[in-house]
């Protein structure tokens, strides 16, 4: 979405056509991880005290849950970059618990093996059940289940000594 709705608010600042140009511009390069976005609301402060401090904080509207970030730096610019890297990360963190959430048809284990040769299927050595590993449900998760233990902390482990291996 290219006309995605920002919403600029400046607290004991005033924004130059630049700096909303700028804050607009980059709020808007997001869209290509959050291609759904309805809105971004962006706030611009400047924090009085012994040195300057300037943040940017925002919230992206997206159906769901929204995205929310702050940045703090000492150029308004370099905290609105800072903004704009976190509100992407989260993006394609919410986008890559989508894509697994709701699978693709064309990413199935299925239509992989539909994809392979012919000729490459029969070279593959049958897959025998003494490879696998026996599996046990233990409180709600998987567990692994090994055929042996180890006596000791270091019991069958070898001994590194320079650049060889000695057990």
């Amino acid at each position: 979405m290219t006309n995605l709705p920002i919403h600029i608010t400046t607290h004991h600042l005033s924004a130059s056509n630049a700096l909303q140009r700028f804050a607009r511009e980059k709020i808007s390069s997001v869209c290509r991880f959050a291609n759904d976005a309805l809105a971004a609301d962006v706030v611009l402060r400047r924090h009085g005290g012994a040195r300057e401090r300037f943040s940017a904080s925002a919230r992206l509207a997206l159906p769901g849950r929204d995205i929310h970030g702050r940045a703090v730096a000492g150029n308004l610019y370099a905290a609105i970059a800072k903004l704009v890297a976190k509100l992407a990360r989260l993006s394609r963190k919410r986008k890559t618990r989508l894509a697994k959430t709701y699978e693709h048809p064309g990413r199935s284990e299925t239509s992989a093996d539909l994809t392979v040769p012919p000729h490459a299927q029969e070279s593959l050595p049958e897959p025998s059940d003494t490879l696998r590993q026996p599996h046990a449900r233990e409180g709600g998760q998987e567990m692994r289940v090994f055929p042996f233990r180890r006596q000791g902390a270091f019991a069958s482990s070898p001994i590194l000594i320079g650049r060889g291996i000695r057990s």
